[in-house]
């Protein structure tokens, strides 16, 4: 009899190591719109109660599978339940996110979480503009409308970097490093960066998903697919193709310019007010405390714009480190 037992105790062991095992397959989800949702039932099939609800890009473990529906867990909530196979994407399947097809392998970090700036509508665009306004000036701003108050004037013909589009605005870095929005109407675009080097970012695609390229076009092999929400650090670029860094033991390659998102994260030196507008006589919403990660939205070199995951708030660069 204790060796029956023994014998079973063996085979949970081995049953637990490779239910474990499999826990650790990744997949993501996509759905038909870049902003699209799916829901997480609590047992499989259409019309089910509901446990929760994904976005396209989530990060899923997959649980286990089925022919139809597949338990998951979604990474960036933790909710745990069933998907209609229709709207996963496996990790290891082939594709990619710049248009062109084919295989390739690809290059998953399980330990990533997915940024904030991934969860906005903003459209990449990742390209110089210049200022061209019958008045010589163009406004920016802190957000994208009239409503929000001036940071600072762009003059005529000043070069900006255009990270992405918020509507009728653009986002744009100036060459004092300042963060704002302009409206669109006012800017020129012009080529994409060049000599570009050392600035991060993460993977920002429709598909959910990337094509990494051994050059600077679809016609070039593909290496590997990274994901929406992993972190890219680019240094160079060549036409409208940004060259990265290799992630972990892969090589060096070329992703599309719209593929990525550029960001400007900030971590907190102290505890630091957040506040209602860019000054003190402001009122206060709340407290970050020392070490709290934010996304910055707009700067002017006193004041921050930014996400903190609940709240969008000022914050004084004090307290920011970049």
């Amino acid at each position: 009899m204790k060796k029956v037992l023994c014998l079973l105790f063996a085979i949970l062991l081995i049953l637990a190591a490779l239910s474990s095992a499999f826990a650790e397959q990744y997949a993501y989800v996509k759905t038909p719109t870049k902003d699209g949702t799916v829901y997480v039932r609590k047992v499989a099939g259409a019309g089910q109660p509901v446990a929760g609800v994904a976005k396209n890009g989530d990060t899923l473990i997959v649980l286990k599978k089925g022919n139809t529906w597949h338990k998951v867990r979604v990474v960036r909530t933790g909710v745990e339940g069933y998907m209609y196979g229709t709207y996963i994407r496996f990790i290891n399947s082939g594709g990619g996110g710049d248009g062109g097809s084919g295989g390739g392998s690809s290059y998953y970090d399980p330990t990533y979480r997915p940024d904030p700036s991934r969860a906005d509508t903003d459209t990449v665009i990742n390209k110089y503009g210049y200022v061209n306004s019958s008045d010589g000036y163009a406004n920016m701003r802190w957000g994208a409308g009239t409503n929000y108050p001036v940071i600072t004037r762009q003059y005529q013909g000043t070069q900006l970097w255009v990270l992405d589009q918020n509507g009728a605005w653009y986002r744009c870095v100036d060459n004092a490093g300042r963060i704002g929005y302009v409206n669109r109407n006012l800017v020129n675009l012009g080529n994409t960066v060049s000599n570009y080097s050392g600035k991060t970012g993460v993977i920002r695609s429709s598909d959910g998903y990337a094509s990494v390229r051994s050059g600077p076009s679809t016609s070039y092999a593909q290496l590997y697919t990274m994901y929406v929400g992993q972190s890219i650090t680019a240094y160079t670029s060549s036409g409208d193709w940004f060259k990265i860094a290799s992630p972990g033991s892969w090589s060096d390659g070329y992703v599309f310019r719209q593929l990525i998102r550029f960001y400007s994260r900030a971590v907190t030196t102290g505890s630091v007010n957040i506040r209602t507008g860019p000054g003190t006589t402001y009122s206060k919403l709340g407290v970050l405390y020392n070490g709290s990660g934010v996304t910055l939205l707009a700067t002017n070199g006193s004041f921050s714009r930014v996400d903190t995951g609940s709240a969008i708030a000022y914050v004084s660069n004090k307290y920011l480190s970049y």
